[in-house]
């Protein structure tokens, strides 16, 4: 069941990507390597600020796993916090659940919280489950947002 819940969730991230930029989003182009964004570069049709948060999270994901990726995530949380302070200040995009958009807004806030504390200190055992949990909760933000016409 909950390996479902997974595949499901990495489905739904996957399917946010692609599509054309309208004047109300920000279009990021991204080169990843590994994980659910393998294929290569690909497009996103991000609000600005949904932009800039995942142009920030996106590289710390996506470094090979050790030390160097924990402390460049954990020098960046402040900066995360303050980029999904934004996203929690503007407004939900068009045709997107306002309600819906702020749980999903205040999950990724305090899971963000949690990394925060997490970094605290020397020791970072809960690092990996919290960094997972920021990844997840931005994915649950961004399947909210209206999937893009494939053509094709």
């Amino acid at each position: 069941m909950l390996r479902a819940l997974a595949i499901s969730s990495i489905l739904l991230a996957v399917a946010a990507c692609g599509g054309k930029a309208t004047p109300a989003t920000s279009t990021t182009t991204s080169e990843h390597a590994g994980g659910e964004h393998a294929a290569g570069g690909h497009e996103h049709d991000f609000p600005a600020e949904v932009a800039a948060f995942h142009d920030k999270l996106s590289p710390l994901w996506h470094a090979d796993p050790g030390a160097a990726r924990t402390d460049s995530t954990c020098t960046a949380t402040g900066e995360l916090d303050q980029l999904a302070e934004g996203v929690q200040n503007a407004a939900a995009p068009a045709n997107v659940d306002s309600a819906a958009w702020s749980q999903k807004v205040t999950e990724l806030r305090e899971a963000l919280t949690r990394l925060g504390e997490g970094c605290l200190g020397t020791d970072h055992t809960s690092f990996d489950a919290d960094f997972t949990a920021v990844h997840d909760a931005f994915h649950h933000l961004i399947a909210l947002l209206p999937q893009p016409e494939h053509h094709g």
